[in-house]
C-alpha cells in the first residue's frame, strides 16, 4: 500500500509538472484528472503517462479516490482486487517497462484470514491500513523525501524479527556499507554510466547502497541496477525498494529466476552462443551452503567450465564466486559475503 500511494502521487506529480492537465484554482489534482480523462479520453492519457512513468492509474483508481470512498463509506470489498487487476492490465501499455510493473502487487492476499473473517472484516482492515499509511508525513522537516526509507526501515525490522530467515532477503545496512565503499573505492565521476549487478539480490538493499556510495550527481541514467532474485515476493520487494528510492524503471533491470541454472544477464543466444554482460561492481550476499544442482553437465557451462570443478551439490558458495567473477568487467571490484573458509 505504501508503494502504490507513492506510484499514485508519483503520478500526479508528472500531471501537473509537464502540463498534461490543467488543474484550475480550488480543484484538486485529483478531481482535475478525474474530469480531463474522461470516458473515450481515457485511453490516451493512460497511453500518454505510461509512455513516461511506465505504468498509469485511472482516475478511478488512484490513492485519493481510494480514500475518498473509504471516507465516504462508497468502498465494497472488491474494490481492491479491482485497483490491482487494472494496475496489472495497464501495465502492459508500454512494452519496455511490463518487466518492472508486471504482477508487483501479486502478493497481496486479500483473502487473508488473519485480515478478518469475513469479506466485511477483511475489507475494513484494509481500510484501515489505507487510512494508516496515508497518515504517514512522507516528506521529513526539510522537504526530503524519505518514503524509500522508511520502506526500508520496515524492510530491516520485518528481517530482523524473522531471524536467520531474514537474511534470505535482507543485508544488515552496516554490511551493505561495507561492500559498497569497496566496489565504489577510487571510482570517478563520469559521464558513462556506472553499471552494478547483484545476482542474488534479496530486496534490493545492496544495490541501493552502492548506488549511495558512487559520486555521480543525480543525472537519470548515471548508474543502472541489474539484480536477480529467485524468490518472487522477495523480488517484488526489491521493484518497489528501488522505485520508491527514485531509480526509474528505465535504470533497472530485474529478474526472477535462478542465477545459478541459467546465466542471466544474457546469456546464450538460441543458437547457444554465450554473450555475457559485464559490470563495473557486482555485488552480492548469496544464501550459505545453498543445495544445488551441480549436474556434470554444467561442467560446460562458460561460467564454470575454465575451472574443470563444480562447487558440491550441499555447497553452493564457490559457484556463487564464479558467476560473479564472470560478471566482472576487466577494471570493476567484486565484493561477496561467505561463510566459513
Amino acid at each position: 500500500f505504501m508503494f502504490y500511494r507513492y506510484l499514485s502521487e508519483h503520478q500526479e506529480n508528472y500531471l501537473v509538472t509537464n502540463n498534461v492537465i490543467d488543474v484550475p484554482e480550488g480543484m484538486t489534482v485529483n478531481d482535475a484528472y478525474k474530469e480531463e480523462a474522461d470516458g473515450e479520453d481515457l485511453a490516451d492519457y493512460l497511453e500518454d503517462i505510461s509512455s513516461s512513468l511506465g505504468y498509469a492509474i485511472a482516475p478511478d483508481d488512484t490513492w485519493a479516490t481510494l480514500n475518498a470512498k473509504i471516507d465516504n463509506s462508497e468502498i465494497i470489498p472488491s474494490d481492491y482486487q479491482t485497483i490491482f487487476d487494472n494496475f496489472n492490465k495497464n501495465a502492459e501499455l508500454n512494452a519496455e517497462a511490463i518487466q518492472d510493473f508486471r504482477g508487483v502487487f501479486n502478493d497481496i492476499n486479500l483473502g487473508d484470514s488473519r485480515l478478518g473473517s469475513s469479506t466485511t472484516a477483511r475489507a475494513k482492515s484494509l481500510n484501515n491500513i489505507v487510512k494508516l499509511v496515508n497518515g504517514i508525513e512522507f516528506k521529513d522537516e526539510n522537504g526530503r523525501d524519505i518514503l524509500g526509507e522508511i520502506y526500508e526501515y520496515l524492510i530491516g525490522q520485518f528481517a530482523a524479527t524473522a531471524g536467520k530467515k531474514g537474511g534470505e532477503f535482507y543485508t544488515p545496512h552496516e554490511v551493505s556499507k561495507i561492500l559498497a565503499k569497496i566496489v565504489t573505492n577510487g571510482v570517478k565521476e563520469s559521464d558513462e554510466a556506472f553499471a552494478v549487478y547483484d545476482p542474488t539480490m534479496g530486496s534490493g538493499s545492496l544495490l541501493l547502497t552502492v548506488g549511495n556510495e558512487l559520486p555521480h550527481d543525480a543525472r537519470s541514467g548515471a548508474i543502472k541496477y541489474y539484480g536477480q532474485e529467485l524468490n518472487t515476493t522477495t523480488y517484488n520487494l526489491a521493484r518497489m525498494n528501488l522505485m520508491m528510492h527514485d531509480v526509474t524503471y528505465s535504470n533497472m533491470t530485474l529478474n526472477n529466476a535462478d542465477t545459478l541454472e541459467s546465466d542471466w544477464p544474457d546469456g546464450p543466444d538460441e543458437k547457444g552462443i554465450d554473450h555475457p554482460r559485464s559490470f563495473d561492481a557486482v555485488v552480492a550476499n548469496p544464501p550459505y551452503s545453498a543445495k544445488w544442482d551441480n549436474d556434470k553437465t554444467k561442467l560446460k557451462d562458460p561460467r564454470f567450465s575454465d575451472y574443470g570443478k563444480l562447487a558440491p551439490a550441499s555447497k553452493a558458495d564457490y559457484a556463487f564466486i564464479l558467476h560473479s567473477l564472470y560478471h566482472l568487467n576487466n577494471d570493476g571490484t567484486m565484493a561477496i559475503v561467505l561463510p566459513h573458509g
